[in-house]
C-alpha cells in the first residue's frame, strides 16, 4: 500500500479510539512511509515548526500513538511492517455476518473475537541478536563526537550504509561495537560478522537470510536479502571488509571470487529499505566514494587518532605511569593517537621501565618507536600497496615535507603523468596512509619511520 492508503487505514484505527493525526503528524507519517530523511520531511513543514520540535516532539508522539493503535513497536525506520501487518490482521478477522445477513454479533461472539485480536496485538516480538565473535567493548576513549555523529546519521537521517575506515589499530572495531549497542533498540534484529576469514558473498548472504528468516530460508540471492531488509528493520555489522579488497593495486578492486561484495554495497546503499549495514575497513571502497556525495543514506567516516587528552586517559587506564605533561604530548604525537600503538607502548613501559615514561622516551631517542605489534600492523598495510604507491610514499619520505602533485612529479625517479599521480594519491587517501592539506600531501609519522627503517635495512 502507498502512503495515502496507509494514512487512511491509520485514520480508521485512530477514529475507533476517538483520536486523529494533526497536520504535522500527517506530514511526518507520509515522509517516513516514503523513506525520506528527517531533514527532507522538515523542508515540507519548516514554516510550521522548528526542526528540533519535529524530531523531539512530533516524531516520538506519532510513533507512540501508532504503536498503541497497532500493538507493535513503531519508529521512523520501522513503520511499514507494523502498519501492513495490522491491516492484514484486520482483513483476516473481518466481522462475520449472521445467517440472516445482520452484521451484529452476540456478546459472547464479540468477546471471543476481541480476545483473538488482542492476542495477536500483544507485545511485539523481542529483538533477535546474533553477536557472532564481537569483542568485549572496553571503555571507549575520545570517541564521543564520532558516536554522536554516527548515531544521528542512523536515527535521524536513516542511513542505510555506514563505512568506518581508517588505519589499522585506530579503533574501528571498538567504535562499531559501541555504536551497535547504542542504536540496537531501533532495530528488530542485529547480526555481527567478522570478515577476518571472509566467506564468499553467496555464503554470507545465505547466513544473513537464515538468521533473518529464523532458519526458514537459506537463499543466496541478494534481492531476497533486500526483501528482508525492507520488511524487518535489521542492523548488520561486517567487521574487516579490507579482507575482500585486493592488495598490490590502487584501483580499489576486489579479490578474485569476492567481486560481488561491491554489488552488495551498491544495492544496500541505493535501494530503499529500513535497515542499516555498518562495516569497518582499512580502506574506503570505491563504491562508497561514489555514493556518499549523492545521498544522506550513505555515510563514510574516517577514524583519526585520539587527541592528547583521550590518549592520556587511554594510557592511564592501562596502568600507573610516571609522566610529565610534555611526555604525554610527545607520546600522543609520536604514535599519532593510535590505540593499538599506545597499548603496545603502555605494555613496554609498564613491564620494562616500571612505569617510568621519561626513561622510556630517553631510550627511544636511541632506537625505533616501532615495537613488534606496531611493525606487524604496518607490514600488512605496506604489503597491500601497488608499485606506484610505494614509489610515491618513498618520495614523500625522502623529501621530509608535504608536496604538491607538481613537486611529486619532479621528485619521483620514473616518468609519471599527472593523472597517474592523482589516482595513486586518491588510493593512498582511501587507504588512510597519507594526509592532504591545501593540495599538499604528506605521509603519516609512523609509516614514515617504518619506511625509513625498511630503506636502512
Amino acid at each position: 500500500m502507498n502512503a495515502d492508503e496507509a494514512l487512511k487505514f491509520v485514520g480508521e484505527l485512530l477514529s475507533e479510539r476517538e483520536k486523529r493525526l494533526n497536520d504535522l503528524q500527517r506530514i511526518m507519517f507520509k515522509g517516513a512511509w516514503d523513506g525520506k530523511a528527517s531533514k527532507e520531511i522538515y523542508q515540507e513543514c519548516s514554516n510550521r515548526c522548528s526542526y528540533e520540535h519535529l524530531i523531539q516532539n512530533v516524531g516520538p508522539e506519532l510513533w507512540k500513538l501508532l504503536a498503541d493503535s497497532v500493538g507493535a513497536k513503531v519508529s521512523k525506520r520501522n513503520l511499514q511492517g507494523p502498519i501492513e501487518q495490522a491491516r492484514e490482521r484486520r482483513s483476516h478477522l473481518a466481522v462475520p455476518k449472521t445467517l440472516h445477513g445482520s452484521e451484529h454479533l452476540s456478546s459472547d461472539s464479540y468477546m471471543r473475537l476481541e480476545s483473538e485480536i488482542s492476542s495477536l496485538w500483544d507485545d511485539p516480538k523481542p529483538r533477535r541478536e546474533d553477536w557472532g565473535n564481537i569483542p568485549e567493548v572496553p571503555s571507549v576513549f575520545g570517541r564521543d563526537r564520532e558516536l554522536q555523529q554516527l548515531e544521528e546519521r542512523i536515527r535521524i537521517n536513516g542511513c542505510r550504509l555506514v563505512a568506518l575506515f581508517g588505519a589499522p589499530g585506530i579503533g574501528k572495531t571498538t567504535l562499531a561495537a559501541k555504536l551497535a549497542h547504542q542504536v540496537k533498540d531501533q532495530f528488530d534484529s542485529l547480526i555481527w560478522r567478522s570478515l577476518e576469514r571472509p566467506p564468499t558473498l553467496h555464503v554470507l548472504v545465505a547466513d544473513l537470510i537464515r538468521f533473518l528468516s529464523n532458519g526458514e530460508e537459506t537463499s543466496t540471492d541478494v534481492a531476497r536479502l533486500l526483501y528482508y531488509l525492507r520488511n524487518q528493520p535489521c542492523l548488520i555489522i561486517l567487521d574487516g571488509l579490507e579482507a575482500v579488497l585486493r592488495g598490490g593495486v590502487h584501483n580499489g578492486s576486489y579479490q578474485e571470487g569476492y567481486e560481488e561484495y561491491g554489488e552488495l554495497l551498491k544495492q544496500v546503499g541505493q535501494t530503499g529499505h529500513q535497515s542499516c549495514l555498518v562495516f569497518t575497513s582499512w580502506e574506503k571502497p570505491r563504491e562508497i566514494a561514489r555514493m556518499e556525495g549523492d545521498s544522506q543514506r550513505v555515510f563514510a567516516l574516517k577514524l583519526e587518532g585520539l587527541g592528547e587528552l583521550a590518549a592520556r586517559a587511554f594510557l592511564t587506564a592501562k596502568g600507573a605511569f610516571s609522566c610529565t605533561e610534555s611526555d604525554w604530548r610527545l607520546i600522543s604525537h609520536r604514535y599519532e593517537g593510535n590505540p593499538s600503538a599506545l597499548n603496545a607502548i603502555a605494555t613496554n613501559v609498564r613491564e620494562v621501565f616500571d612505569g617510568n615514561v621519561e626513561n622510556f622516551l630517553e631510550q627511544l631517542q636511541h632506537g625505533t618507536a616501532l615495537f613488534e605489534d606496531i611493525r606487524s600492523l604496518l607490514d600488512r598495510q605496506f604489503n597491500r600497496l601497488s608499485d606506484l604507491e610505494r614509489v610515491i610514499v618513498e618520495c614523500l619520505v625522502m623529501r621530509h615535507e608535504p608536496l604538491t602533485i607538481a613537486e611529486i612529479l619532479q621528485a619521483v625517479a620514473r616518468p609519471l603523468s599527472p593523472v597517474e599521480v592523482q589516482e595513486v594519491l586518491q588510493s593512498l587517501l582511501r587507504r588512510s596512509l597519507i594526509e592532504g592539506t591545501a593540495a599538499r600531501y604528506s605521509l603519516q609519522a609512523l609509516m614514515t619511520e617504518y619506511i625509513t627503517n625498511r630503506v636502512a635495512e
